[in-house]
């Protein structure tokens, strides 16, 4: 017997239903819906966020408190919602405890760098295939700044043609760092160095990004040298954090 298009809707609203009967499900599937926009979208506010749902603001409201009390999202300074630390961390593909650990080395380093930059500055690991992901970020506080690049926490875009891409495939000079165009923007630049284990293998990529405008060769000679300098202290850090048991047998072999 075949099924016409408004007797499949009929069952699908009513599977729906039966899955959204209790206050558990119903609210597990908004959460995620919400968390979905965010990620995909970047940064949103609230009012829009509700708009992209069709939930009233204070059901919308409520699941992003949810969402930021478990670290899946965040507020940036201007009220709006972006991927959280959690989030972000879950898409690592590494060992926990290594995700966890140059995670939270990170957040320092990130700071420094841009305090002393005065531009936006990221950590990136390498995804699935060609891919990576961003797994912390902490922006620029420059009244002009590259905003295309605000709520990148836990998004995964293609290596390919981007100086992140070149850092994680080896391919840094001896520079010791990567500038090049931003691929999902053309005024905007990127200075890349990378981070490494206590094996000596590229875990991740310290960026920064700005408007090419500030970008001469003089300043990106600067930023490049802060970038490099921001990459070996999280390489220190991670070296100097090794565990016991490790350092030992590296010291045996």
């Amino acid at each position: 017997m075949r099924t016409t298009g408004q007797g499949r809707a009929a069952v699908a609203e009513e599977k729906a239903e039966a899955l959204d009967s209790g206050s558990g499900p119903r609210s597990v599937h908004r959460a995620l819906e919400l968390l979905t926009t965010v990620v995909e979208s970047g940064p949103q506010p609230l009012t829009e966020l509700a708009r992209a749902s069709g939930l009233p603001t204070s059901t919308t409201l409520r699941s992003l408190r949810a969402l930021e009390h478990w670290g899946y999202v965040a507020r940036t300074p201007d009220g709006g919602y972006v991927a959280g630390h959690r989030f972000a961390r879950s898409r690592f593909d590494a060992e926990p405890a290594s995700a966890e650990h140059l995670f939270e080395r990170s957040a320092e380093v990130l700071q420094q760098l841009t305090d002393r930059s005065g531009e936006s500055s990221y950590l990136t690991v390498r995804g699935p295939g060609r891919s990576c992901i961003y797994l912390r970020e902490v922006q620029s506080d420059q009244p002009i700044r590259h905003v295309g690049f605000a709520g990148w926490a836990g998004r995964t875009v293609q290596m390919d043609g981007s100086a992140v891409g070149a850092v994680l495939d080896g391919e840094t000079p001896d520079t010791g760092f990567v500038t090049m165009g931003a691929v999902s923007a053309p005024d905007a630049t990127v200075v890349a160095a990378p981070v490494h284990d206590s094996e000596g293998a590229i875990v991740a990529a310290i960026s920064i990004v700005g408007p090419s405008f500030r970008m001469g060769a003089d300043r990106v000679q600067e930023l490049g040298a802060l970038v490099h300098d921001a990459a070996q202290n999280l390489t220190q850090a991670l070296r100097s954090d090794r565990p016991a048991s490790t350092a030992a047998a590296g010291d045996r072999g």
